[in-house]
């Protein structure tokens, strides 16, 4: 290609393209659940309150406060896609009537609950 294409639009938002890095094209960033406030993102914090079901997390989350809800389970795996979630906390749920067994199966950096 010759140096007008690297000029033009086409070329600029190509080059951009090219060196954006590995992933970055189309690649989901994590956002946080509607029902839920979410903080410091290098050391992700989610408050959800109110909630009837465990809304889909990023595996970004190291601390997880559940408050008010409405949950009657906590089911097996739960927390299966939190790799890095150190602290669970959860408060005031007068609903709440099981959790399986293995709800909280394989949490390796778990230290507060």
């Amino acid at each position: 290609m010759d140096w007008r294409f690297w000029r033009s639009p086409l070329g600029i938002i190509s080059l951009c393209l090219a060196t954006a890095g590995p992933g970055s094209r189309g690649a989901k960033r994590d956002v946080c659940p509607s029902e839920c406030e979410c903080s410091e993102w290098t050391a992700l914090k989610v408050t959800c309150k109110e909630i009837d079901r465990i809304p889909a997390l990023s595996s970004s989350t190291e601390t997880l406060r559940f408050m008010e809800t409405h949950l009657k389970t906590i089911p097996t795996g739960a927390f299966a896609n939190l790799p890095n979630i150190s602290r669970i906390y959860i408060s005031i749920d007068a609903t709440l009537q099981r959790v399986d067994a293995l709800a909280f199966f394989s949490l390796n950096k778990v230290t507060h609950m």
